[in-house]
């Protein structure tokens, strides 16, 4: 798709609805791109959300009581509807630390517009609070930095249009620009861009990975989240790679009031 025509066929994330010619997925592994299955306790804040029991998104453990996740995941549903489920590799298999939760409350921005997905971000009041473990924790958010992340989640992968059933990863680079995005699409106060088509080798966020967390690597094995799944050009065969996330920094006042402060941990 030519970059002139964005504004005509922008095509956002829809949840329950799968997207059009599936090339490009997390972990990509039928156009040549490394396919990886995330180890346990690797990402232990990564949480998946569930539709009456069926994964529709990803999410990331904020503290003990509470889950950032995309509002438009959880747009106009209830609490009886939603559940979250934290220490999750296998869909269909128990992993160490497993455990589905039920929810209080769900907080969606109130400046959240569903047409755009501006200010796309939520929060989910757990019904109890986790115990945090090797295989269940929080993670902190930071700003954007470096050229180098990683995105995670139980997005679909290959041409069958289905959701992986096991947890995935796999980098992506930073963008040789987001100018491509028009005003009425892309704020960068509270979104940034990220992907690229040379490097990425096709990768990019596809349908069910709405909500999941972009990872900054501070070493080989902590990381901190700046960002979740927002929307992109689908993951078909588009010439636009970049995916627009939530830039979480933006959101400090507004998550610190709905969900309170964080722990302390510290970021190397």
């Amino acid at each position: 798709m030519h970059p002139v025509l964005l504004l005509v066929f922008l095509v956002f994330f829809t949840p329950v609805e799968p997207l059009g010619n599936p090339i490009g997925r997390i972990s990509n592994g039928f156009n040549g791109a490394e396919n990886v299955a995330v180890t346990p306790g690797r990402y232990p804040f990564i949480v998946s959300v569930t539709l009456n029991d069926n994964h529709i998104c990803g999410g990331f453990i904020y503290n003990s009581r509470f889950i950032v996740t995309a509002a438009s995941c959880v747009y106009q549903k209830t609490t009886s509807q939603i559940q979250v489920t934290v220490g999750q590799l296998s869909l269909i298999l128990p992993d160490p630390g497993e455990s589905r939760l039920q929810l209080r409350d769900i907080i969606i921005h109130e400046a959240y517009d569903h047409a755009t997905r501006f200010n796309d971000i939520a929060m989910l009041e757990t019904s109890q609070a986790l115990e945090f473990g090797p295989y269940v924790n929080y993670t902190l958010y930071n700003a954007v930095s470096g050229s180098l992340a990683y995105i995670s989640g139980w997005g679909a992968f290959d041409e069958s249009k289905m959701l992986s059933t096991k947890l995935r990863e796999a980098i992506v680079n930073s963008p040789n620009s987001c100018d491509l995005f028009p005003v009425d699409v892309f704020d960068q106060n509270t979104m940034f861009c990220w992907g690229q088509s040379v490097l990425d080798a096709g990768v990019r966020p596809c349908q069910f990975d709405e909500g999941s967390p972009f990872i900054i690597p501070t070493s080989s094995t902590t990381f901190y989240v700046a960002g979740i799944v927002s929307k992109n050009l689908g993951c078909g065969d588009s010439d636009i790679f970049e995916t627009i996330y939530t830039r979480l920094t933006a959101y400090y006042g507004w998550m610190t009031r709905t969900g309170g402060l964080q722990p302390s941990l510290a970021i190397e």
